[in-house]
């Protein structure tokens, strides 16, 4: 089936067109100056017929110097240009262009076309790739690569030649790049401390033909990694380059790197029309090979796309509907493999991550850039599993900074990058504390990002736990980050691993991390004081959610017998004390798609408490309310106690608690972050959550804690950002201290006043 591409994708077409070649006019540029038989782009330009001396020049290097992947796709398009006056005047653009970034060296650092690209390529959005910064591809990969966590001669380019580097997504190759850079410092590195000549020719030869492999189904952007890794030394001609351009879609509905599930050789046959077509780029042309080959490796680097097929996103890029339904069957199919870790739910990461674990090496590892739901998102559970089953994470990195929560381009989503070492039979690996680094300003330069991966492996970083303080990573004068330790055996135990990333202050951490172990844990004191807590779900049961309302119900225009909270606004919704503020009517039938929900089934799970199931917590003011009458709700939970436990005080004492600093601590501890301060939070942790345990209260505190409900249920609370200078909740606070007999914990609520998360503010 044909494609129609819209008016958007087709001029998308044209700039990535445009890319192409001045990318091959940059790279003419810098050869020129190292082969004489290279045109400068000054001789080309001052000849009368342009488009054909581009061309002419093209073929002649691509057939007598090689440079095959940079120089044949963009003689391509040449080709199918008409000379015509439009074209030529838009070609000798590009012409100066390119040289005014010649002239610029610093331009052409790292990855320059990359950085385009990713600007130009508008199937980003329906692929779910974004690409890395460059500052976070070197942090990440400077940790990775640390010269003393291998067991690796780098000085010697014989054993360096067996090393195995993969990226199973590797766009325009911003992470092979990061890899090449933290390879060649070790190396250099290495042969400087035993006085040993350097070669950078050779070193740049091993690692473009033997090292680096990468896979991606944009051809356009294999070719740009190509273009970019050869810059790294254009005098040095190579013979082959381990960069494949996986097939998706088409009649065998491929699914590019995902078909690594079924093992290190994937058969690539063609249909008819060579959709189906794997292509590896060599230095003296494009291999048209049956199948595509991953190694056994010993660190596999990914930003791999990680869309959902919820919310209007679309999985597999602007593939036909049918298409994709035959292709979404086969991703479950091979996603639902034995052994494999991975749920299609929380989108293509999870996969790409089981992926790219059958082929790592014991004692290899795994470098990752995914979402921070990764860390806590139930959807993610399995992702977590294995990691857990199968390696030791070495460091967390999170992104505490409201200007940017992210480490990709071209999104606002909040991301964590990981390093995770495989376990070996032969040899464990040791069980070395995880060390988690909060950054209050993520990195904007590659000088940046050297300093903070510096400092962090330098210095030792106290333990969350038994420790004090925290590993302070400064830059200068300034403040980015602290770091701290916490014990993988502790944290592959719990549900997720979201606590060591949760906070920027690492203070804060530690009063979570004892604060859901029943204890009240404050700065500067040296004794905790006990606090009865249990799972919410010992207390009673959660409703259905979103989706199970709207499958049985609609919106009413008159009042029934099914009274609804419906919505979260932060305007309206002020005060503890709510009434229903709307009427459900059941449907009559199913919706298109859908299965119809009984009445009978969800009317029962009404309640009069509910819990937000999501949040934006730098404009909205409480996190659970108790309504006047049982109802059902679409943007909240809703609670109901168990037989003998239900009683209207403690409805009064459990909506109390979770709107107090600690409730709100622990619910903050245990949030599913998609977008900084808009956060997710899902059934099971909530079911989960340690809530004070009303059962284990006097008659006597149960009392002193309604009665302060009631004091406070009608007044208007503040947004959460305002914490720290809001009566109301200083007043909640005040009445949990005295009846539960605990020190003034204000100082917490200062604290999480303070946190990006919720305020939006840097600290």
């Amino acid at each position: 089936m044909k494609t129609q591409l819209s008016a958007a994708q087709k001029d998308s077409v044209g700039h990535i067109a445009g890319l192409v070649l001045v990318n091959a006019m940059i790279f003419q540029e810098v050869l020129a100056e190292h082969d004489r038989r290279v045109h400068s782009l000054q001789k080309i330009l001052s000849r009368p017929n342009l488009l054909n001396e581009f061309a002419t020049h093209w073929q002649f290097i691509v057939g007598q110097i090689n440079y095959f992947p940079i120089f044949h796709l963009a003689s391509q398009l040449l080709i199918g240009l008409t000379a015509n006056k439009d074209i030529v005047d838009s070609l000798r653009q590009l012409a100066l262009t390119a040289q005014e970034i010649v002239s610029l060296r610093a331009a052409l650092h790292h990855d320059l076309m990359g950085r385009v690209y990713h600007r130009l390529l508008s199937e980003a959005k329906y692929l779910g790739t974004y690409y890395t910064s460059i500052p976070a591809a070197t942090l990440l990969l400077k940790l990775a690569l640390r010269a003393d966590a291998w067991e690796v001669e780098w000085n010697e380019l014989d054993e360096l030649r067996k090393f195995r580097l993969a990226d199973l997504a590797c766009g325009t190759g911003t992470l092979l790049m990061a890899s090449a850079d933290a390879l060649t410092d070790n190396y250099v590195a290495a042969a400087a401390a035993r006085e040993q000549k350097v070669d950078v020719a050779a070193l740049h030869t091993v690692l473009a033909e033997r090292v680096i492999h990468g896979y991606d189904v944009l051809a356009s952007a294999i070719h740009l990694t190509a273009s970019t890794i050869a810059m790294r030394a254009p005098q040095v001609g190579f013979e082959k380059m381990n960069l494949h351009s996986l097939p998706l879609g088409g009649a065998d509905h491929r699914l590019g790197s995902i078909e690594f599930l079924e093992g290190g050789m994937v058969q690539m046959p063609l249909d008819l029309f060579g959709s189906a077509r794997m292509t590896r780029v060599t230095g003296k042309g494009d291999e048209q090979l049956p199948s595509a080959a991953l190694p056994q490796l010993d660190l596999c680097v990914m930003n791999p796309p990680f869309t959902r097929s919820v919310g209007g996103n679309l999985l597999f890029g602007s593939v036909p509907d049918d298409e994709r339904a035959e292709m979404q069957k086969r991703l479950k199919k091979l996603a639902s493999k034995p052994n494999t870790f991975a749920n299609v739910t929380a989108g293509l990461g999870s996969v790409f991550v089981a992926a790219a674990d059958n082929f790592i090496k014991p004692s290899g590892r795994i470098a990752l850039v995914l979402p921070k739901a990764l860390l806590s998102g139930v959807a993610w559970g399995e992702t977590r599993k294995l990691i857990n089953r199968k390696y030791r994470i070495e460091f967390l990195i999170a992104s505490q900074d409201p200007e940017r929560w992210n480490f990709s381009e071209s999104t606002d989503l909040s991301e964590v990058l990981l390093v995770a070492q495989k376990y070996s039979a032969v040899k464990a690996a040791k069980e070395n504390p995880v060390v988690a680094v909060n950054l209050w300003r993520n990195p904007t330069t590659s000088f940046e990002a050297l300093a903070i991966a510096h400092t962090v492996t330098r210095d030792t970083p106290p333990d969350l736990v038994d420790g004090q303080g925290a590993l302070e990573i400064c830059i200068g004068e300034q403040k980015v980050g602290e770091a701290i330790a916490f014990a993988w055996s502790d944290l592959k135990t719990r549900a997720h691993w979201l606590l060591p990333a949760a906070f920027a202050q690492s203070d804060l951490m530690r009063a979570a991390y004892h604060l859901g172990r029943g204890k009240l844990w404050l700065p500067g004191r040296k004794t905790t004081n006990k606090l009865p807590l249990c799972p919410l779900g010992e207390l009673g049961t959660l409703g259905p959610d979103r989706r199970d309302i709207h499958d049985g119900f609609k919106l009413s225009q008159a009042s029934t017998a099914y009274p609804t909270f419906w919505g979260h606004d932060a305007d309206k919704v002020l005060t503890l004390a709510q009434e229903p503020n709307n009427f459900l009517l059941p449907l009559a039938k199913a919706k298109k798609g859908r299965n119809l929900r009984k009445v009978e089934d969800l009317w029962p799970l009404a309640g009069k408490i509910v819990l937000a199931e999501r949040l934006r917590l730098n404009t909205q003011r409480l996190v659970a309310l108790r309504l006047s009458k049982d109802a059902l709700s679409n943007v909240w939970w809703t609670f109901s106690f168990k037989k003998g436990l239900a009683s209207n005080q403690r409805e009064k004492v459990l909506t109390l608690w979770l709107n107090s600093t600690l409730g709100l601590l622990i619910l903050l501890a245990n949030r599913e972050e998609t977008e900084g301060a808009w956060v997710d939070f899902k059934k099971p942790t909530l079911a989960a959550l340690p809530v004070l345990d009303l059962r284990a209260l006097s008659a006597e505190q149960l009392k002193q804690l309604a009665a302060a409900y009631d004091r406070v249920a009608e007044k208007e609370i503040a947004p959460i950002p305002q914490m720290a200078m809001d009566a109301v909740r200083a007043e909640i606070d005040a009445s949990i201290t005295r009846a539960l007999r605990l020190p003034d914990f204000a100082v917490l609520r200062e604290m999480l006043a303070k946190e990006p998360v919720v305020g939006m503010k840097r600290l």
